[in-house]
């Protein structure tokens, strides 16, 4: 008897799920059928380096359907094949929109040269004709250096000085050179503690060696090294100073 009662259970079970997809599809059928053409195409976000007649372009191209039908994820696939697209969402606003929202690139350095940097420390490609800053190491090491650059940046401009290229080698070792073409040699560790102090003296030791300096080595426990050029004989001088 209790066989019975579950064998029916069972079966009323498989008939209401049957009835329920099926009218989920005759819904759906009916839906694909009717005439919801989408009336507008709503763009979102804000954008410089992205061509208007682009963005039109592939909405016109890949938007092709009714309301329910049209396909978003490869409209949205051919948004982000743009170079200056870093993310873009496409999605349906009831009854008769689309809505595209676009984030754009914001390009913070160069990538050695084969690419370009956003703020994110993600590596793009995109043409770009202003001068900018240069990343250069392995790509593993991007967010690394982008990290990094914010750091360093933030000292230097005690001194009104900013990076023109910030390098890390496969030893991890830093280096810069700022945009008055002074070159720091950072080492390895406690990077931002050297700089800091180096920054502080920055002025003393202008006035010191009263000289263009050629670089700084920061590679020291007790202080660091100011090479020095001779302008007369261009012969160069290098000078410990202990602090």
């Amino acid at each position: 008897m209790l066989n019975s009662i579950s064998s029916l259970q069972k079966i009323t079970l498989l008939i209401y799920f049957l009835i329920f997809s099926s009218s989920i599809f005759l819904i759906w059928q009916m839906l694909s059928r009717a005439d919801l053409p989408i009336n507008e195409i709503m763009i979102k976000g804000q954008y410089d380096s992205i061509d208007n007649e682009q963005i039109h372009l592939i909405a016109n191209k890949y938007l092709i359907g009714n309301f329910f039908t049209v396909n978003l994820k490869s409209t949205q696939n051919a948004f982000k094949k743009l170079p200056w697209i870093r993310d873009v969402s496409v999605r349906r606003k009831w009854p008769d929109k689309l809505l595209i929202t676009i984030e754009e690139h914001n390009v913070l350095a160069r990538w050695g040269n084969l690419g370009l940097v956003n703020n994110y420390g993600e590596i793009f490609n995109a043409a770009f004709q202003d001068d900018l800053p240069v990343f250069n190491g392995d790509e593993k090491f991007v967010m690394d250096i982008t990290k990094k650059y914010y750091k360093i940046n933030k000292i230097l401009s005690k001194e009104l000085i900013q990076i023109g290229t910030i390098s890390l080698s496969n030893r991890l070792s830093w280096e810069i050179v700022t945009d008055n073409q002074l070159k720091i040699i950072l080492g390895q560790d406690n990077v931002l503690e050297k700089l800091s102090l180096f920054i502080t003296h920055y002025q003393d030791v202008l006035f010191k060696v009263k000289k263009r300096i050629e670089y700084v080595d920061l590679r020291y426990k007790d202080g660091f090294s100011v090479k020095v050029i001779n302008e007369s004989s261009r012969k160069f001088k290098k000078e410990k100073i202990i602090l």
